[in-house]
């Protein structure tokens, strides 16, 4: 069971490798100004907050995430197909819709399932979502040397070609269906919207997840416009997803020894340091280096906070609190982000977006610890119940 999950996550994460990291010079290339890459990336995220919260609802009413994620792994390759012809920037938006509705939803039912079935059996979540960090490492390292060879028209083909083979894998999945009262859908988002730990927690999370967001996009046009050699753009997503692959083992004793909130408010000033770095310096070695620091947060991040959205959710919420979450921090946030970093790139430079980045995660940092009495309080709620 725990390989089958492991194999979901190594080839989900293989998928988005191979167009994720690439997408702003991919648009960039197709004539479109850093404002309209940005529009473009910014529509992608509004899709996802419905996109997500709306299939993430759905899943807990049909209690079938495999039946989900599989129309995702089929719909998302054949709408991204469609960039390859598209032509002019209504075109690209109207494809952007039906892509990112189906790739977006995707990834926080996968993680909702995994959630569960990893703790009902005892493992922790951290144990199997490090192979999909393993395998962007291998992706990203690849596809760099291969686009930069090649060229950055067939993103979306390779993205086709191994979301075929996840599909295979989806087939073979655990069952993951827990027993839930009978609730409307607007009553299902009434619980979770009613949930205030989970809102805060949510809150404080935008600003950190909207900060990795922005540099996930904009890092290519920052070797673009500082004159680095294009070909190491994807060293620096493989160095970063290389870390990760340890730091998810470590996030998980980290976060029993000193704690969730602690451990992300360490996440956010570990981001903050990288993009301070990123401001300061113009080196392209350094650029690769402090990418270690970016797979660190992002293994601390990602690996704790699914486990504080499960410990808030009741039953039949699971999959719509991690559809939520996803859909207002990468999905709210991005779209606040992405259009705010096309406009300073354009106008500012991409050393003045890594400043500001800096400035999210510094108050990210702040507001964890703050907030850390939330958490506490729920727990202390959740044993007198």
């Amino acid at each position: 069971m725990k390989t089958k999950l492991s194999s979901y996550y190594f080839l989900w994460y293989l998928a988005v490798s191979v167009f994720m990291p690439y997408t702003s010079l991919y648009f960039s290339e197709k004539g479109f100004s850093p404002t309209s890459v940005g529009l473009i990336l910014s529509l992608w995220a509004a899709v996802s907050i419905v996109s997500q919260p709306v299939m993430g609802m759905i899943n807990d009413r049909i209690n079938n995430p495999r039946k989900i994620l599989m129309i995702c792994a089929i719909a998302a390759p054949v709408f991204g197909m469609g960039f390859q012809i598209a032509e002019g920037l209504a075109g690209f938006l109207a494809l952007s819709v039906l892509f990112a509705w189906f790739q977006s939803a995707s990834g926080p039912i996968g993680d909702a399932m995994a959630v569960e079935i990893a703790s009902r059996n005892g493992y922790p979540f951290g144990s199997i979502r490090l192979w999909g960090a393993l395998s962007y490492a291998v992706g990203t390292f690849t596809t760099g040397i291969l686009y930069d060879k090649y060229g950055y028209d067939d993103i979306f083909l390779y993205y086709a070609v191994v979301s075929l083979t996840l599909c295979f894998v989806i087939v073979l999945l655990p069952k993951a269906k827990v027993a839930r009262p009978k609730i409307t859908l607007i009553g299902q988002m009434g619980k979770v919207v009613r949930n205030k730990p989970f809102m805060i927690f949510m809150g404080t999370s935008m600003l950190v997840m909207m900060s990795g967001s922005i540099n996930m996009n904009f890092l290519p046009l920052y070797f673009k416009e500082m004159g680095f050699d294009k070909s190491w753009i994807g060293s620096a997503y493989a160095i970063a997803a290389i870390i990760e692959v340890p730091m998810f083992w470590v996030a998980t004793k980290l976060s029993r020894r000193i704690g969730r909130y602690p451990l992300l408010s360490l996440a956010a000033a570990i981001y903050g340091i990288q993009y301070l770095t990123l401001f300061i310096f113009n080196d392209v070695s350094l650029t690769l280096a402090v990418q270690l620091l970016n797979g660190v947060a992002f293994a601390f991040v990602a690996g704790t906070a699914v486990e504080v959205i499960q410990s808030y959710s009741t039953k039949g919420t699971a999959a719509t609190m991690q559809t939520v979450y996803a859909a207002v921090t990468w999905g709210l946030g991005g779209i606040l982000g992405n259009a705010m970093g096309g406009i300073i790139v354009e106008h500012l430079g991409s050393s003045a977006l890594y400043l500001i980045l800096s400035c999210f995660c510094a108050v990210s940092c702040l507001l964890f610890i703050v907030n850390r009495r939330h958490q506490q309080s729920f727990s202390q709620e959740e044993t007198a119940s």
